[in-house]
């Protein structure tokens, strides 16, 4: 399918693995040119100076995939016993990385009258389940991307904002018994890369679940 995004620049968060390197992969198909910033390249989202640097390097994007995250193991339970530099992390790592991104990319995209920023939450941030630290920092992405797609003078601009929200997914290099019971990583990077798309422009402030029919709500 010809999504008609050839020639784009994106940035895609916590690229070299997962989800992301799947995201960065399907993008490229499409003949995008994707650039990605994690740990292994270099930029560590819970370091300032880091986050500064990248800002920087990357203003001129059209998309922008918020995928970067985690923290849904971290901490102990009983959850009261779990040290507040966790809940800081967690939201830092979510929620703080994917605004200051947002924010620093949304000029570019105004400017050029076109953008798409999608960002990976999780299906712990639209229902109760997760340790809360981490369905806190994901229910703050959702509200945010909600957030910035009811605000016309983004819509005018021609920009969307949406969000994905992935059950359990199988990640190829990590440890993980009975794949049976888990989504695929291109799952989520072929919905990533239709949002991205012309096809998608009458989508905007979604949070789309994407989870095999795990969640119960409507």
């Amino acid at each position: 399918m010809n999504l008609s995004i050839e020639g784009k620049k994106a940035l895609v968060t916590g690229g070299s693995h997962g989800i992301g390197l799947a995201i960065k992969q399907g993008l490229k198909e499409e003949g995008v040119q994707v650039y990605s910033i994690s740990r292994r390249e270099g930029y560590d989202v819970l370091r300032n100076d880091d986050m500064e640097r990248a800002t920087e390097q990357y203003k001129e994007i059209d998309i922008l995939v918020n995928n970067v995250g985690g923290g849904g193991r971290w901490g102990t339970i009983p959850y009261h016993q779990t040290y507040y530099k966790v809940w800081d992390e967690v939201y830092r790592k979510n929620a703080k990385a994917c605004y200051l991104l947002t924010c620093n990319s949304l000029p570019y995209m105004m400017e050029k009258q076109w953008g798409r920023v999608i960002t990976i939450a999780s299906v712990f941030g639209k229902e109760g389940g997760g340790r809360p630290w981490f369905v806190a920092a994901k229910a703050a992405e959702i509200a945010m991307m909600k957030s910035f797609a009811l605000d016309k003078s983004y819509q005018q601009h021609n920009i969307t904002f949406n969000t994905v929200a992935p059950g359990a997914i199988y990640i190829p290099d990590k440890e993980m018994d009975d794949y049976e019971k888990y989504g695929d990583v291109k799952d989520v990077a072929n919905l990533v890369v239709f949002l991205c798309s012309n096809r998608a422009r009458w989508i905007n402030g979604a949070c789309i679940v994407i989870d095999g029919g795990f969640s119960k709500s409507f």
